[in-house]
């Protein structure tokens, strides 16, 4: 491996470390969580951080894009690819959503990461490009337009109750059958 590559990866993975303790130091603390503690949570210096991402709002924008990557690939791992019928993905949303997911129920619940920097108005212009991505991936999975929005918002807001007082783990099931049942077709 060149000396090339090796500082590429090396890169890379800082900027992974940094993506990862800025997520985990958000979600505890805050959005107003200081830049010097995720640098420490990273293990680099302010500087360090501040190479990768030059300012608050681009480490913002950053790792929210990280997450909103990483449920994209928990609702893909989620989709089971046997069932060769409609409403595939929108099963695979309500599973990841309602408690399959491990980080998805860490980053819904009320002080988890999306609740935490969900209305960061930076995140503006990346909110309507993954809305787009959202609908257009809903309407491809052959579901009647009304039922899949449905189905995709009851999810999201189990998944926000899910670490709550208000939902008991019976309950889940019963909403969880009833919402997968509603992504069968016919």
């Amino acid at each position: 491996m060149s000396t090339t590559e090796r500082q590429s990866r090396d890169k890379e993975r800082t900027r992974r470390a940094i993506l990862d303790a800025a997520e985990r130091v958000f979600t505890e603390r805050g959005a107003q969580a200081s830049l010097a503690d995720i640098a420490t949570a990273a293990g680099v210096t302010k500087g360090g951080l501040m190479h990768h991402f030059p300012s608050r709002d681009a480490l913002v924008r950053a790792v929210y894009e990280h997450g909103t990557a990483r449920m994209w690939d928990e609702v893909r791992a989620h989709v089971d690819i046997s069932e060769n019928r409609a409403g595939k993905f929108t099963r695979g949303y309500v599973r990841a959503l309602t408690g399959d997911s491990e980080y998805l129920t860490n980053a819904f619940c009320p002080t988890g990461l999306f609740t935490v920097l969900g209305l960061a108005p930076q995140l503006e212009e990346f909110h309507r490009r993954d809305a787009e991505a959202w609908n257009a991936a809903f309407a491809a999975d052959g579901l009647p337009e009304g039922r899949a929005l449905a189905v995709r918002f009851a999810a999201e807001g189990l998944a926000f109750a899910l670490q709550s007082p208000y939902l008991t783990g019976e309950q889940l099931a019963v909403a969880r059958a009833e919402l997968l049942a509603l992504t069968e077709p016919g």
